[in-house]
C-alpha cells in the first residue's frame, strides 16, 4: 500500500462554528484551514468584489515619487526602458508595463535578459549598454530588489531606478530612487504577498488613477480591467499565495483571459488546443505558464514578449506557433534531463539531494529540479555549468526548509541568487562548490525533521459519503480558483464499500470504482492507483477531492481519490 501520511487538520471549536451559525459545519471548517476567521473576511473569500477588494496602489510608501518620475520622463520625452525576468511572472509584468507606458505617450523600450548567458536580475553589462543607448529611467520588474552593486552602476552612469520586486529582501536595500515591494521593511502596503506581475499592476493602476494621466477616467478604468489576463497568468504561474488580493485579482483575471484581446493569448489558444472554456488555475500552470517559460528556457524570452504585446495576427500565429513547438521540445529535453539526474540517485539518507552535470542546459534545471522534489520528496538543486569558472544552480525545496534562506546564509559564496521559500536560482565559482554543497547538506540536516521526508496529504476534514449533496459540492466550488495556501480541499471518508472496480486509461493505470456507504453510492476515479488491488466487497479509507463529473448533457457528482488504504490499516 501507499506510504503517504495522511495529515487530518485539528478539528475547529465549537465556538467559532456557533459564530457562524448559517454556514455548514464543513464549509466553516474549510474557511477556518485557510486563516478565515471574520465575517469581513470570509465574505470577501467567497465572493471576491473588484471594486472592494482591490488595494489603493498609493498605499505603497513608494508610490508617488515612481510615479512622478514617471510622468516627467514621459514630459521630458526621456527614454524609459523597462528590465524584466524570463519567465511566466517576469514577462507578463513587463508587458504589462510596457503596455500602459506605451498607452500614456511614454518613450519605452524593454530588456529581457537572457537566462544562461545573463541569469536572472540587473547585470553591470546590461546596465552599461542601456545608458550608452540614452535610457534615463530603469524601470525592473519582477527583479531588481538584490541588485545593490548594479544600482549603484546605473546611478553612477546618470539613470534613475524605480524597482519593483516581489523576492526575499536583502539586509541592504538598493539605492533606488523608488522601490515598490510588498515585502521590504516599514512597507505598509496591506498585502505581502503579490507576484512580479502583481506589482508592476499596481504600479501601471497607479498611472492611470494620476491626475497627470492623459487617458479619461473611463477608458482608464478599461485598460486597466483588460490587464488582469496576464496578471492572472503571472500570478498562478508564479505560485505565490491565491488569497486576500491574489485571489480576487485571479478570480476576475480569468474571466478576461477567457476573452483576451491580446492577439498573441488568442493564436496561444488555438495552437495548442486550449479549451478556454473549462479555464482554471490548473489549465494556466500546465498550458499557459510552461509555453511562456519555454521561451527563455530554449532560447530568449523576447519571443514571448512579442508574442504577447504583438498588435499584428500574423506575427502572432507564427509566434504561437514557434512558442508552441519550443514547448514540444523543452518537454523532451526536460524528460531526458530528468532521466540523467535519476541516474545519479546514490545515498537517500541525505537530506538535501545534488545533481550535476556540466552540459544540462541552464533553463531546465528548475523544472527537472522540480520533478526531483516529487519522485524523492526532498529538497533538490540541480548544478550546471555556465562557463569553466562559473556554476549555476536552480533549488526547489519541501516544507519545513527555506532554500533561499539557506543561500542568504551563504551568500559569501555565491555570485548572485534570489527566490522563495522553496524555489531558488544562483551561481558561484566552480571553486566554492564542495563547501556550498557542505554548508547547504548541513543546513537541510540541522531544519529538516525526518518525519517531513515522506510525502503527506493535507486533509482538511472527514466527510462522510452520507453528507455529500449538491449544496455542498456548489458550495465548496466557491473555494476556487485553487492555488498556494488555498488548496483543492481534501476529505477523508472510512469503511467505504467497494461495488464495481475497474481498470481504465491507456496504460490501465487509473480505477474506476463505484462506492457506497449507508444509502449513498458514488462513482469515483482513482488515477495512477490501478497497482492496488483491490476487489468488490472490499472495505477502504479514502482521502478525496469533490467533483463534478459532465457527460452528454448529464451532471453528477464524483470523486476524485488520492489515496486508499484499506479500512482498519490506520488503527
Amino acid at each position: 500500500m501507499t506510504e503517504s501520511r495522511w495529515q487530518i487538520a485539528e478539528p475547529v471549536s465549537v465556538d467559532f462554528l456557533n459564530q457562524f451559525p448559517e454556514l455548514s459545519p464543513i464549509v466553516a471548517t474549510l474557511l477556518f484551514n485557510r486563516g478565515l476567521k471574520t465575517q469581513a473576511e470570509i465574505d470577501q473569500f467567497l465572493s471576491p468584489d473588484y471594486s472592494q477588494d482591490i488595494h489603493d496602489p498609493y498605499l505603497f510608501k513608494d508610490m508617488k515619487k515612481a510615479v512622478s518620475a514617471i510622468y516627467e520622463a514621459i514630459k521630458n520625452q526621456e527614454l524609459i526602458t523597462v528590465f524584466g525576468d524570463y519567465d511566466a511572472d517576469g514577462v507578463p509584468a513587463a508587458v504589462i508595463l510596457t503596455t500602459v507606458l506605451e498607452r500614456l505617450g511614454a518613450k519605452v523600450e524593454v530588456y529581457l535578459p537572457h537566462r544562461e548567458k545573463e541569469g536572472y536580475g540587473l547585470n553591470k553589462q546590461a546596465v552599461e549598454e542601456l545608458a550608452h543607448n540614452q535610457t534615463k529611467l530603469l524601470i525592473t520588474c519582477d527583479c531588481g530588489i538584490s541588485n545593490f552593486a548594479e544600482v549603484e552602476i546605473a546611478n553612477s552612469l546618470g539613470l534613475e531606478v524605480i524597482i519593483t520586486d516581489h523576492h526575499a529582501v536583502p539586509e541592504n536595500l538598493p539605492a533606488a530612487l523608488a522601490i515598490i515591494h510588498p515585502q521590504v521593511l516599514n512597507e505598509k502596503y496591506p498585502f505581502k504577498f503579490l507576484c512580479g506581475g502583481g506589482v508592476a499592476f499596481k504600479l501601471v493602476q497607479a498611472l492611470l488613477r494620476h491626475t497627470e494621466c492623459s487617458v479619461d477616467k473611463a477608458e482608464a478604468q478599461k485598460q486597466e480591467k483588460w490587464l488582469l489576463d496576464l496578471v492572472a497568468i503571472a500570478t498562478v504561474a508564479d505560485m505565490v499565495p491565491l488569497v486576500g488580493e491574489n485571489r480576487t485579482l485571479v478570480k476576475y483575471g480569468m474571466i478576461v483571459l477567457k476573452k483576451t484581446q491580446r492577439l498573441g493569448l488568442q493564436k496561444m489558444i488555438a495552437v495548442a488546443g486550449i479549451d478556454i472554456n473549462k479555464l482554471d488555475t490548473t489549465m494556466i500552470s500546465f498550458a499557459f505558464a510552461p509555453r511562456i517559460n519555454a521561451a527563455g528556457r530554449m532560447d530568449h524570452a523576447n519571443l514571448a514578449y512579442h508574442l504577447l504585446n504583438t498588435k499584428n495576427e500574423e506575427e502572432a500565429l507564427n509566434w504561437a506557433t514557434e512558442l508552441n513547438q519550443a514547448n514540444v521540445q523543452r518537454q523532451k529535453l526536460t524528460e531526458t534531463v530528468f532521466k540523467e539526474a535519476k541516474n545519479q540517485v546514490g545515498n537517500l539518507n541525505q537530506k538535501l539531494l545534488f545533481f550535476y552535470k556540466a552540459d544540462w542546459p541552464a533553463g531546465l534545471t528548475g523544472l527537472v529540479a522540480s520533478k526531483l522534489v516529487k519522485e524523492f520528496n526532498r529538497p533538490v538543486i540541480l548544478l550546471t555549468n555556465l562557463d569553466e569558472k562559473t556554476i549555476v544552480g536552480s533549488g526547489r525545496s519541501i516544507e519545513g526548509f527555506h532554500i533561499t534562506s539557506a543561500l542568504q546564509k551563504n551568500s559569501d559564496l555565491l555570485l548572485r541568487f534570489g527566490g522563495h521559500p522553496q524555489a531558488c536560482g544562483f551561481s558561484l565559482s566552480v571553486d566554492n562548490l564542495a563547501t556550498f554543497q557542505d554548508n547547504m547538506q548541513n543546513l537541510a540536516n540541522q531544519e529538516l525533521l525526518e518525519d517531513s521526508l515522506k510525502p503527506s496529504l493535507k486533509i482538511e476534514i472527514e466527510l462522510d459519503l452520507s453528507n455529500i449533496n449538491w449544496d455542498l459540492v456548489e458550495t465548496v466550488g466557491k473555494f476556487e480558483p485553487y492555488g498556494q495556501q488555498n488548496p483543492e480541499p481534501l476529505f477523508v471518508a472510512y469503511e467505504v464499500l467497494i461495488t464495481d472496480v475497474k481498470k481504465v486509461g491507456k496504460d490501465q493505470s487509473h480505477c474506476k470504482l463505484q462506492l457506497v456507504k449507508q444509502d449513498k453510492k458514488f462513482d469515483a476515479i482513482a488515477f495512477g492507483l490501478a497497482n492496488l488491488e483491490l476487489a468488490i466487497g472490499q472495505r477502504i479509507d479514502i482521502v478525496y477531492n469533490l467533483n463534478i463529473n459532465q457527460w452528454n448533457g448529464n451532471r453528477s457528482i464524483q470523486l476524485m481519490i488520492r489515496d486508499i488504504k484499506i479500512s482498519n490499516s490506520l488503527k
